[in-house]
């Protein structure tokens, strides 16, 4: 079985993600030719936005779903929204409202502020997994917050994951980015490892890098566990590994 992409902006002319249904094709043919058979596209869950209205996101993942058909490319798309953590996303944490991820609904993608702190972030944690929804924090390895001294341990120990982003291990996104997620990878942190891909120019080095790193940094166990195992799990509505 191949790789499942967790979050990703696959759904054209909805937010900053793909523009036009040729993008959205050909984003989708470089995850086929990287070694992915699944994607959960992730919207951005914010009323800014036409991505911000669930139906419209659902609507263009069926047009997407059938251009993929005729087109013959072969990924199977799940639903899914990258969520702001914040008190209006705690408000709608109820099944249907949540946007999650998959058919199960349990795991939801969500983001922390990249430049400010967030000093309840444990706090949120337990509230969510007492209300049944266990957080998948999407790229940490970019987010102030987690540069705090055992942050990311008390995330998971709380029982939050962490996506790392391929574009911050590969050095898509400076220094200190690439730094803080070769730390979480060599500690074990990570449970998925997701592309982020907006567009598809001049993704395929990074993404390509990305891959190449945590097999050579973690092993090729590590690899298929962030890139397919745990990705099925959570679609599964299951614990990670």
């Amino acid at each position: 079985m191949g790789f499942v992409d967790l979050h990703n902006h696959l759904l054209y002319g909805i937010d900053d993600g793909c523009e036009t249904p040729g993008e959205t094709l050909e984003a989708a043919r470089l995850l086929v030719a990287l070694g992915y058979d699944e994607a959960a596209p992730s919207p951005h869950a914010v009323p800014e936005l036409p991505s911000g209205d669930a139906a419209v996101c659902d609507a263009r993942r069926a047009d997407v779903e059938s251009l993929l058909a005729r087109e013959g490319i072969a990924l199977a798309l799940h639903a899914n929204a990258e969520n702001r953590l914040d008190e209006a996303f705690l408000a709608r944490t109820e099944v249907p409202g949540r946007r999650g991820i998959g058919s199960s609904q349990r795991w939801v993608l969500v983001e922390a502020p990249f430049q400010t702190g967030v000093p309840a972030l444990a706090d949120l944690v337990f509230r969510l997994r007492r209300k049944g929804v266990a957080p998948l924090f999407a790229h940490p390895e970019r987010c102030v917050e987690f540069e705090r001294i055992g942050r990311a341990e008390e995330v998971v120990r709380l029982g939050g994951a962490l996506q790392l982003n391929l574009g911050a291990l590969a050095g898509a996104y400076g220094k200190g980015a690439r730094k803080l997620a070769e730390r979480f990878l060599g500690d074990e942190l990570y449970a998925v490892a997701a592309t982020d891909l907006h567009a598809p120019q001049n993704a395929r080095r990074w993404l390509e890098d990305g891959l190449a790193a945590i097999e050579k940094r973690a092993g090729k166990a590590t690899l298929e566990r962030l890139c397919a195992g745990n990705p099925r799990r959570i679609l599964a509505g299951e614990e990670v590994a």
